[in-house]
């Protein structure tokens, strides 16, 4: 397994949240990893997501006894979602994020999330795939099952910033749970909406160059965690 990671976050007075990127990897038949995007428009959610990064590390050990079955491997991303809501709840209020988190074993994929972050794909044709939806408004409006036709309206709908499912210190929703078989002959990624809103030329671009110093007219925070096999 091969990885790597892009972050940029993009300063300004008027804007809370910030993308994070993190992983564990001293489990001997686990990798787990993840992506957050705090939300923009909410005060301390910066904060939050410094916390969640730190949260996670402090799970190393849990991480390492982590068993590899569907049952505990659903368990520890309820438990560690749970265990940080209660942490801070009633605090850093407001504060919200999405977040995105994915165990890759030896033959299958397990992810949970909140938000609209998102798991894909770059299939050996170099097509890009994606996985996940995000919930967020211009989803929970979408009627279509065309492939093609979600994710033109995901990226061209104008109301697609609102998120309807996130992370927050108010109230603990429920994970959106995901389990596949892996495939060793494509890349998959996790994405923060900054980086899943650009055109795939774009997208395909970045990852094969494996650097964002070619693109500086980002309009949003961008994150991505690559994992190829290949």
């Amino acid at each position: 397994m091969k990885t790597f990671s892009l972050c940029q976050n993009i300063n300004s007075s008027e804007k809370f949240g910030i993308d994070d990127i993190g992983e564990l990897s001293n489990n001997k038949d686990l990798y787990f990893c993840y992506v957050v995007d705090g939300h923009g428009g909410c005060k301390n959610s910066e904060i939050l997501v410094k916390y969640f990064h730190s949260y996670i590390l402090s799970l190393e050990d849990e991480f390492h006894r982590l068993n590899n079955t569907q049952q505990e491997i659903e368990f520890f991303f309820e438990q560690l979602i749970r265990q940080f809501y209660v942490q801070h709840r009633g605090s850093l209020r407001p504060a919200a994020m999405s977040v995105l988190m994915v165990i890759f074993s030896p033959t299958h994929i397990y992810s949970a999330n909140l938000g609209d972050c998102r798991l894909g794909f770059i299939s050996e044709a170099q097509q890009i795939h994606w996985i996940t939806y995000p919930h967020n408004a211009a989803m929970s409006l979408n009627t279509d099952t065309d492939p093609t036709v979600i994710e033109m309206n995901l990226k061209n709908y104008v109301i697609d910033n609102p998120v309807t499912k996130s992370f927050n210190t108010k109230k603990l929703k429920s994970l959106s749970f995901k389990k596949f078989d892996i495939n060793t002959n494509v890349r998959y990624f996790l994405a923060s909406d900054g980086f899943w809103m650009l055109p795939d030329n774009d997208a395909r671009a970045i990852i094969y160059n494996k650097n964002l110093s070619g693109f500086s007219f980002f309009i949003d925070d961008i994150s991505v965690h690559v994992i190829s096999f290949i």
